[in-house]
């Protein structure tokens, strides 16, 4: 190679590498902050948000602006924006020579990337800035696609005062998004930045009117445009408007900028759910008020995907009257009843329960502990189908002190409940009936494992979020009983003016309603969506009528006829392994021979429990069938076989507090002098281990109360070994203890015996 050839080659390589460590040393400046914009799942704006320079400077991408404006862009500002490399040298001599001929600038040649440069690096009109622009512009085409350069451009045009960006301007002038601009609408964005603050249309609007006529023109001539819809664009008034940008949905909105990066954020939420899931709750908040409950929360979750598909936080964000700022659904508060039928579910998982089958639903002291029934009522027994609808409390506690409260309080916090998971040492039986903390997301989430068959997922925010696999927290048969539970509208939690609307959405749920009436819930569910209502006050302060019946459900009856109109069933298919049975229609268990009523129940196949009803046991008796003997005191002769119900001693005694006959056995044969096997009588009162304050000198009574096994017709009371006296079984008699602990007992007529010690504080 000769050697002058060789020596420019070493120079372009190192005048390659010189500019080539300029580039790196003096980059272009990055894009100044942008506005967060939150889309919905279908990319319309539902909500943005001040830059961090407080600017409205909405980032713009070119598939979601009106093909009219950027024609209008390219056409006005740089026709061969395609084909130069930042800098259009032809455009630049043309320039040159017109400012020189004319001793003043008379013409400029910026490209739409130079003018990138100068949004980036703004500064003086002359011409060492010009030459920084041209060398910037020849960065930015190196480091960003076209593409990408339009969209900076048109995301930074100056609009007017603290308006960048043609998204910006069409929401705030035009109250649209920039892919529905009419064409005088796109003109006139394109004109806008010419003059931004003598042509903004918020302070007048025949400067910018005449301004976008005149290149409507122009582009007529030039064939831009077809002449007819130039005429239409041409004879388009421009009014003086400013508006808002979009601010649905502001809770969720919220909640995105805190969780999530990035200055545009592709939200699941449904604009047409959200819209109804808003105006719904506003108007019922709106007729409620004058009852004292100012504000309530809706959730809506698409079963299939978990999408978030509306998240109403309050009923008016603006309302700082009733705390409209706080997020209602994220608030922790008490749940009422609504973890009832997660507990059932367990049961039916693990096969010790179907919905046939009886629960106790009678007074009940656990451990000093002794809840009652919302209506204060008690039915003695009740199925558990009828313990769900009905929402009894006493079925419920007894059904958790059987589970467990450490093994349901672990379930529930695989379920989702993290409040009752950090305050799992504190808790106790109580839960069940709303002495917990949990939110309407982890409550809705957590309801959606019924229309899931069993399966829990994590809540979908983003659309580029992955719904991952999920966790089997029930079986499908058991998630399915509880839906085809709670799906009827023939309960007391149904309201009756409900009823009477011309349509009924075919929906199971679950209300809920907090010690208090603090707060009201209800929960539905079908096959495609799990909708989540709460109401109340955020203060916390109770109304009279502030009851998931009253307040949530014809909210939630609303909402699913507006959002799934077309759901004509559930929606949720049955398991195959459910298998319809006849049992017992006394105890819900199989049939014994001696059983006479059946009734139909579900059960699970090689799960559910098996057991053979015991209620009707044989008892010899006499001819007479005043005694029954044992085999101890069986007369030679022989005895009748006589069958007879043996309920619970509980239920027993309750039966006989509220003069429900059942035909009982008789006494056994009082001349028997065996001790009969078996144990002895069941203490309700007082409770073991619990201690008791009486006030010094009031002479305070404790109540003694036992149930015994059927034939027990006397109970003997004894206190520290001394006999108090006897009452008939079941009975009441009272105790004035004067120490500090005694040992209480409770004898029956056959010998049978059972103690408790009690522990008094007296103050």
């Amino acid at each position: 190679m000769e050697q002058g050839a060789l020596r420019m080659l070493i120079a372009l390589v190192a005048g390659a590498a010189l500019i080539a460590l300029l580039d790196v040393a003096f980059p272009p400046p990055e894009p100044p902050p942008f506005s967060t914009q939150v889309l919905d799942r279908d990319g319309t704006l539902l909500s943005a948000s001040l830059s961090s320079d407080h600017k409205w400077r909405l980032r713009t991408r070119i598939t979601h602006v009106s093909p009219d404006l950027i024609r209008a862009i390219l056409a006005k500002e740089d026709r061969y924006f395609l084909l130069h490399p930042g800098v259009n040298i032809y455009a630049v001599a043309r320039a040159l020579f017109a400012n020189l001929t004319e001793g003043r600038r008379v013409s400029g040649a910026s490209t739409i990337t130079m003018q990138v440069a100068r949004l980036l690096e703004p500064g003086p009109r002359t011409y060492a800035v010009k030459i920084r622009e041209a060398l910037r512009s020849l960065q930015i085409e190196r480091r960003y696609s076209k593409r990408e350069i339009l969209e900076l451009y048109i995301s930074l045009l100056p609009m007017g005062g603290n308006i960048e960006g043609v998204t910006s301007a069409s929401w705030i002038y035009f109250d649209r998004p920039p892919d529905k601009l009419s064409l005088a609408q796109a003109v006139a964005l394109a004109v806008l930045p010419n003059d931004p603050n003598r042509l903004r249309l918020d302070r007048r609007a025949v400067p910018l009117q005449n301004a976008t006529r005149r290149w409507l023109r122009r582009f007529r001539r030039d064939g831009r445009f077809p002449a007819t819809v130039i005429e239409e664009a041409l004879a388009e008034e421009l009014h003086v408007a400013r508006s808002a940008p979009p601010q649905q949905a502001p809770h969720y909105s919220l909640l995105l900028r805190q969780r999530q990066k990035g200055d545009i954020l592709s939200s699941t939420i449904d604009a047409r759910i959200q819209d109804a899931a808003e105006r719904l709750l506003f108007h019922h908040v709106q007729r409620v008020m004058a009852e004292g409950v100012g504000n309530g929360a809706v959730l809506v979750i698409r079963n299939d995907s978990m999408d978030v598909s509306a998240w109403v936080g309050s009923a008016d964000f603006t309302d700082a009257v009733n705390e409209g700022q706080v997020n209602g659904v994220t608030a922790v508060r008490s749940p009422g009843s609504t973890l009832k039928p997660f507990l059932f579910a367990r049961a039916f998982d693990e096969g010790s329960l179907t919905p046939q089958m009886r629960l106790l639903d009678v007074p009940s002291d656990f451990n000093g502990y002794a809840p009652e029934n919302f209506d204060g009522a008690y039915q003695g027994e009740v199925t558990v189908r009828a313990a769900l609808l009905q929402s009894r409390n006493i079925p419920a506690v007894r059904e958790l002190a059987r589970q467990g409260t450490g093994s349901f309080i672990t379930w529930l916090r695989q379920l989702g409940f993290a409040e009752i998971g950090r305050s799992e040492e504190q808790l106790g039986l109580s839960l069940i009936l709303g002495g917990c903390g949990a939110t309407l997301e982890e409550l809705t989430r957590a309801y959606s494992v019924f229309a899931r068959e069993g399966r829990l997922s994590s809540l979908r925010y983003m659309r580029d979020q992955e719904m991952g696999k999920g966790q089997q927290m029930l079986s499908p048969a058991a998630a399915y009983l509880l839906s085809d539970i709670l799906v009827g509208h023939e309960r007391p939690d149904f309201p009756r003016e409900v009823l009477d609307v011309s349509r009924l959405p075919h929906i199971a749920f679950k209300t809920g309603t907090s010690y208090g009436k603090r707060d009201a819930w209800a929960i539905g569910w079908n096959g495609r969506y799990t909708v989540g209502v709460w109401m109340g006050n955020f203060s916390g302060e109770g109304a009279p009528r502030l009851s998931g019946t009253v307040m949530a459900v014809p909210l939630l009856v609303d909402l699913f006829n507006a959002i799934d109109r077309d759901g004509g069933d559930l929606g949720i298919p049955r398991p195959d392994v459910l298998e319809r049975r006849r049992v017992c229609a006394h105890s819900g268990l199989l049939p014994s021979p001696q059983c006479g009523e059946l009734t139909d129940d579900w059960a699970i196949r090689d799960v559910s429990t098996k057991r053979r009803c015991e209620l009707l046991r044989p008892f010899r008796v006499d001819a007479g069938r005043s005694m029954h003997y044992c085999m101890d005191c069986l007369p030679d002769s022989g005895a009748e076989q006589a069958w007879y119900m043996v309920v619970d001693p509980r239920l027993a005694v309750w039966y006989e507090e509220n003069n429900i006959g059942i035909e009982r056995p008789p006494p056994h044969n009082p001349q028997c002098t065996a001790r009969m096997e078996g144990e002895g009588p069941d203490i309700l009162s007082p409770t073991s281990d619990y201690t008791y304050y009486l006030e010094k000198g009031a002479e305070q009574e404790i109540l003694l109360q036992a149930a015994s096994l059927p034939g027990v017709r006397r109970q003997f009371w004894y206190a520290d070994g001394e006999l108090l006296g006897d009452v008939a079984a079941g009975g009441r008699m009272f105790f004035r203890p004067t120490g500090k602990r005694h040992r209480i007992s409770c004898m029956d007529d056959a010998g049978r015996e059972r103690s408790v010690e009690i522990e008094i504080i007296f103050f």
